[in-house]
């Protein structure tokens, strides 16, 4: 089973999107579904429930192994307790760019979250995309490590957003976080730190967000030897992660994404190929697939056909012979019988 997931934006910045269930192993197209406007928030939402309700059930374990998953969970969710953030809050993880320029290192350090950390040359960024679910001021403090007066500083910036104060030698969007000339009581440790109002008020940098919607985050090396462990943005003004974790990092609670990045041609190959399945043992197709499918994906006569064999062996997804291709087209259509054919290389005596 695949879940491909398409869409294309409208004049109004919303998403019109089409969600697929592709069934390569019996039946082809097996459901479809499609919406004209969604905002992006909706379109997370959307992705995380149609990921979440084809996932397979959880294996049974015996008691034993329960008794430990469950004080493993306790314990886990007993750490995460101890440092409370505001609702809206961001937290990105240094290491966790989808690109890094020349002159960035990721670099092992037991004492930074998961025990990465990122150190950067002068102008080498990193580059974060990330959700931001509301407008307004967003406060940002970085988790770092300053060794010496002159490795002690750090460019944060976000795309498309007025940061505060802004520092023009970090280029568009910059924002400086540094320790105070002279001042050696951040060097030689992990700190929160955050780039204060010029005129010497306690308010935290921020960055003026004017729209909802993904925006890129980055980083960027002022003195090579600082690293960078953790990026926090927040709504909240008050909120201190230097005094509430006591210079830690602050623990997140994730989850696997259900999907994984494809191109729009693997998407487009793996639709045909479920199409020509369909066809083959004569499934009917859902009416939003006919309808809206050329909206979403374009004219199917036109996507990459499948070569080789209708199906493939579950394991190396090699060709099958036509008797296997034609067991399978003969039970497609009975939900109560579940096999599992592979190839004579994967089977083995088993074949």
């Amino acid at each position: 089973m695949f879940i491909v997931v398409g869409t294309r934006k409208r004049p109004d910045g919303n998403l019109k999107a089409m969600f697929l269930l592709l069934d390569l192993w019996k039946k082809g197209v097996r459901d479809c579904f499609y919406d004209a406007n969604l905002s992006e928030k909706q379109f997370e939402r959307a992705c995380q429930r149609f990921g979440n309700s084809y996932t397979e059930p959880e294996q049974t374990l015996p008691e034993e192994e329960e008794q430990e998953e469950d004080t493993e969970r306790e314990e886990k969710n007993t750490r995460q307790e101890l440092i409370r953030v505001p609702r809206n809050t961001l937290i990105i993880e240094a290491e966790t760019a989808m690109h890094f320029d020349n002159g960035v290192i990721v670099v092992d350090d037991e004492e930074a979250s998961n025990g990465k950390a990122i150190e950067s040359a002068r102008n080498a960024r990193g580059i974060y995309e990330v959700y931001i679910p509301k407008t307004g001021k967003w406060y940002v403090w970085i988790r770092t490590y300053y060794k010496s007066g002159s490795q002690d500083s750090y460019w944060i910036g976000i795309e498309d957003a007025e940061p505060y104060p802004w520092d023009e030698q970090g280029g568009p969007n910059a924002i400086k976080i540094w320790a105070v000339p002279g001042d050696d009581s951040k060097w030689n440790r992990w700190l929160w730190d955050t780039s204060t109002h010029p005129l010497g008020k306690s308010t935290p940098g921020y960055f003026n967000v004017k729209r909802r919607g993904y925006y890129r985050v980055w980083s960027k090396g002022r003195e090579q030897g600082t690293r960078l462990d953790q990026i926090l943005l927040t709504r909240s003004r008050r909120f201190n992660p230097e005094t509430v974790s006591e210079g830690k990092p602050i623990p997140l609670h994730t989850e696997p994404h259900p999907y994984e990045p494809a191109t729009f041609e693997e998407c487009q190959k793996l639709i045909r190929h479920a199409v020509e399945i369909s066809k083959a043992v004569e499934a009917e197709f859902p009416w939003e697939f006919k309808y809206w499918l050329h909206d979403i994906w374009g004219d199917i006569r036109k996507f990459p056909e499948p070569e080789g064999s209708l199906y493939k062996c579950q394991k190396c997804e090699a060709d099958l012979p036509d008797q296997a291709v034609d067991l399978i087209k003969q039970h497609a259509h009975s939900d109560d019988i579940q096999f599992y054919i592979l190839c004579r290389k994967c089977g083995g005596e088993f074949d």
